[in-house]
């Protein structure tokens, strides 16, 4: 029970972090959302780690090569898809919004990232535990698409406060449908995260074989991440370079008055980086189900927190009660889902 406790703890520190990660990008001036990304993905996902292991499991190198060049390639090509699912998702949300986008991507994400270790694990999962599992995951979704609804509500009161509905424009349709389908590319491949940790399992009890010490224990996790954020920073570093060169946005990072834009790209770098250690770490401690329950306990617990924060800075004010109501009943289904995710674990 100690190390369930441990591991919630853990989740939900990562799940803050989750849901505050984007705030810095609202509060920019000067640079484009590519010249954030970059600065935050390469501190955040490659120098903070790296830094980590350096200092805290020096046998890194030795894990990565008792683990195979099988598993280490494995785990780069989870990070370059995940890495091409971050940029698909700035896409996405540019064509379909952010509320309808973030409730198709999080639903896709929550769902392969938490099913497929769930499955590779079934055999082993106590019946109790199978039933309260997929209720959670279930009704997870069913909270991130309300959320979402509700989202969408907000956004068209606060685009046409009492207007009627206008004709929509030539190629509308068009667009949202390339609107979904990158929004689908980009939760599926988005699930590549936590598919790396499931897979990169290897690696871990690589370096137990190297000789632990019991301090750093807990900290295995790290060695795990490392081929993924490899793999994710190279496709996110060329995909924000090639972004930069077609919208000239190069030349933001000279231009006067940026040094604020650029603390707060360092600040969501270190957001971005507790994102996902703090969770490996809780996944560790939840056990053999820490990747399938862990996983959608964050993702639930995310969102959880990007609405309430949403609540707190004035977003939802004014926007009609409509909205509102139905942003509590998707906050209550994601809450009610981490309850069951939880017993769920406890009882397998």
């Amino acid at each position: 029970m100690t190390s369930f406790f441990a591991g919630f703890g853990l989740i939900l520190s990562a799940s803050i972090m989750g849901g505050l990660f984007a705030l810095p990008l609202r509060l920019r001036r000067q640079y484009a959302v590519e010249n954030m990304w970059v600065i935050a993905f390469i501190l955040g996902y490659l120098i903070i780690p790296q830094i980590a292991v350096q200092i805290l499991l020096p046998n890194w190198p030795a894990a990565l090569k008792g683990a195979g060049v099988g598993t280490v390639l494995t785990t780069i090509a989870f990070g370059l898809g995940w890495g091409l699912g971050s940029v698909l998702f700035a896409q996405a949300i540019a064509r379909v919004g952010v509320s309808l986008g973030y409730a198709v991507i999080m639903g896709l994400n929550t769902a392969c990232g938490s099913m497929i270790p769930l499955f590779r694990h079934w055999h082993v999962v106590s019946p109790e535990g199978r039933a309260l599992a997929l209720a959670g995951i279930g009704l997870a979704l069913v909270g991130v698409f309300i959320s979402g609804r509700a989202g969408i509500l907000r956004e068209r009161a606060a685009a046409s406060p009492g207007s009627a509905p206008t004709k929509q424009p030539k190629g509308a349709t068009a667009t949202l449908a390339m609107g979904l389908a990158l929004c689908f590319l980009s939760g599926v491949l988005s699930a590549c995260a936590n598919l790396c940790f499931e897979f990169a399992e290897p690696i871990a009890r690589a370096y137990n074989d190297t000789g632990v010490h019991p301090v750093t224990a807990s900290l295995v996790s790290l060695v795990r991440w490392l081929p993924l954020y490899w793999g994710g920073t190279v496709m996110v570093t060329v995909a924000s370079a090639w972004q930069m060169k077609r919208n000239d946005t190069w030349k933001r990072y000279r231009a006067t008055g940026t040094s604020r834009d650029l603390l707060l790209s360092l600040l969501m770098g270190v957001f971005l980086s507790l994102t996902q250690i703090p969770y490996g770490m809780g996944a560790q401690h939840l056990g053999m189900l820490g990747t399938s329950i862990g996983f959608a306990l964050n993702m639930t617990l995310s969102l959880v927190v990007a609405n309430l924060a949403g609540v707190m800075t004035g977003e939802w004010r004014g926007h009609g009660r409509p909205a509102g109501l139905i942003l509590v009943v998707g906050l209550v289904l994601l809450v009610t889902a981490t309850v069951l995710l939880a017993v769920a674990n406890i009882v397998s």
